[in-house]
């Protein structure tokens, strides 16, 4: 947890699997409180990411990227990670919703 921190912290890039895994329904799961835990604990913008396409091997992917979701108001809200990691997981059931 601090290596995340400390790479988001020097403005770099951190990815993650929010839901903790791949997901082979192709429908969005429950997501992990790590996810919001990241989000509320840094200052890094948070850029919702959707993979689209069958959990095939050599079958062609779509990766979908949508606007960054700003933090600072469930910062200020005192919002728990787990309900941020739920706004993260919406952004990405519409992004998915978005481009099937």
């Amino acid at each position: 947890m601090r290596q995340a921190l400390k790479i988001l912290e020097e403005g770099n890039t951190l990815g993650l699997f929010p839901e903790g895994t791949r997901n082979k329904t192709g429908e969005v799961g429950e997501g992990l409180a790590g996810a919001g835990f990241f989000a509320l604990r840094s200052q890094a913008y948070i850029v919702p990411c959707a993979i689209i396409g069958p959990y095939k091997p050599f079958k062609q992917l779509k990766v979908v990227y949508g606007k960054p979701i700003e933090m600072e108001q469930y910062r200020e809200n005192k919002i728990s990670a787990k309900d941020v990691t739920q706004v993260i997981m919406q952004e990405i059931q519409k992004l998915i919703d978005e481009n099937r």
